[in-house]
């Protein structure tokens, strides 16, 4: 039986199917989608793709809720040679025009199921390359709109390496993402897959905490990944009865030690942390056999192939698990002393176990999605009626953090927060980075010259 090669995803997939081809690949909705299927459906789609016209190179949007066809998708892109770029469905008509002439899609996946490839030919498989391109991922950004990671063969081979045996993955696991496909933490869970575990698809968009306790219970999951929002919800309600899951998974924001504490106790399931960013990379995983303590208050230990250093309490990194430069751009996140500043503040005990204690960046975290404030605020200062803006983190029980916005307006006249959201409805803007409250100030407070004192207006926002 021929072994995977590395950088070629989909040859995982033929040697599952090859050795087990009848075992679970895929759960949905109660169907049962196997590995041989799978690899069937992976080599009509492309077919259909190439009829279509997608050539080495070219980048292919795909615009998917979490069901298998997604799935199928993420594998057949890049095995064709051409670029995937997951596209969340929550995004608005402002964001979808960027990344239009950004990444330039030859298509976009959006509509289901696509047509029958009966009688079409099958195209050339590209070659396993390090150093290919393979997919084109958003980011939080720093400034601005987001912008686009490039992701290369070798950095998707190494974080699988590395994100799958610090979970311990096996092919016996059924692994469920509670949060999008299209969104890196979702994506994570994709690496299950070439080990042979199973996936569980959610289908529902928009995700509820019944919803996935129920599809957990049904499908016999045995991994959940998703952000501590969700934990958070499912303990909101009554206990969560999982008796097939192993271990829980969250990222994209802090996991609060007594919400960590708190699942534990009420389920009996170990959960964890792991830590990274779309524009560096991946850094660190927390073990579910890591001691319970560290668990709860670490991201766990940098992977082996991860080159890292604290600089001024600044946590960076450099190396394969890196990209090299954004999509359409000559540079990358490394700044001039070559590494790639994360923005977050943390430090590496005497165990080797990353602590991650605040912030560099603005960036806004709400419910594990990241919101870039100088995109609100610029979109804000298009409003009529409005001079200035700041937009800030106020924390939330729920979500972790949401967005509140300061504005100065024209003449003292007070839009108010139905009004602005209508407005940046209008603009296209996305939902969820719509601010939950606006206050009016008659100007806002500097640090400096020109400097806007977020600090003050953050401890204002958490006051309020």
């Amino acid at each position: 039986m021929k072994e995977p090669t590395p950088y070629r995803p989909v040859s995982y997939l033929e040697w599952n199917a090859a050795r087990r081809g009848s075992s679970l690949a895929v759960w949905q909705d109660g169907e049962e989608i196997t590995f041989e299927q799978l690899l069937g459906q992976v080599r009509r789609l492309q077919k259909v793709l190439a009829a279509r016209g997608v050539r080495d190179g070219d980048v292919v949007g795909v615009q998917l809720p979490n069901v298998w066809q997604y799935v199928a998708l993420e594998l057949a892109v890049p095995d064709l040679g051409a670029i995937v770029l997951p596209m969340p469905l929550g995004l608005g008509t402002h964001e979808l025009r960027w990344i239009n002439e950004k990444a330039r899609p030859v298509l976009v996946v959006r509509d289901l199921p696509l047509e029958p490839a009966d009688g079409l030919p099958s195209p050339r498989a590209a070659g396993p390359d390090p150093e290919r391109i393979v997919e084109i991922a958003l980011t939080s950004g720093t400034t601005g709109m987001p912008k686009l990671a490039s992701l290369s063969a070798r950095l998707k081979q190494v974080t699988f390496e590395s994100f799958t045996s610090r979970l311990g993955i096996t092919e016996h696991d059924r692994v469920l993402p509670m949060t999008p496909l299209t969104q890196g933490i979702g994506g994570m869970c994709l690496y299950s897959l070439r080990l042979g575990a199973a996936l569980v698809m959610l289908r529902e968009p928009h995700w509820k905490a019944e919803h996935c306790l129920r599809i957990a219970a049904e499908s016999r999951s045995t991994v959940m990944v998703g952000v501590p929002t969700n934990v958070i919800r499912m303990l909101n309600g009554p206990p969560p009865s999982l008796p097939t899951v192993r271990a829980v998974a969250v990222a994209g924001a802090p996991l609060p030690p007594e919400i960590a504490e708190r699942w534990e106790t009420t389920t009996g399931i170990s959960i964890s942390s792991f830590y990274g960013s779309m524009d560096a990379g991946q850094l660190a995983v927390a073990s579910p056999s890591d001691p319970q303590p560290l668990r709860w208050t670490t991201v766990g230990r940098p992977h082996e192939r991860a080159e890292w250093r604290i600089i001024d309490g600044e946590i960076c990194m450099r190396g394969d698990l890196v990209q090299e430069r954004y999509w359409g751009e000559r540079a990358g996140p490394n700044a001039e002393d070559g590494w790639a500043h994360m923005g977050d503040l943390g430090f590496v005990d005497e165990q080797g176990y990353l602590h991650v204690v605040g912030r560099v960046k603005d960036i806004i975290i709400r419910g594990g999605s990241n919101i870039n404030p100088y995109e609100v605020e610029s979109m804000l200062r298009a409003h009529p009626d409005v001079i200035d803006a700041c937009v800030v983190a106020r924390p939330d029980s729920d979500l972790g953090e949401v967005p509140v916005a300061f504005v100065v307006t024209v003449s003292g006249v007070d839009p108010g927060r139905e009004e602005i959201q209508t407005f940046l409805e209008g603009r296209g803007l996305a939902r969820y980075k719509w601010p939950e409250a606006v206050h009016r100030l008659d100007e806002l407070p500097l640090s400096g010259p020109g400097k806007v004192n977020r600090k003050a207006l953050r401890e204002h926002a958490r006051a309020m």
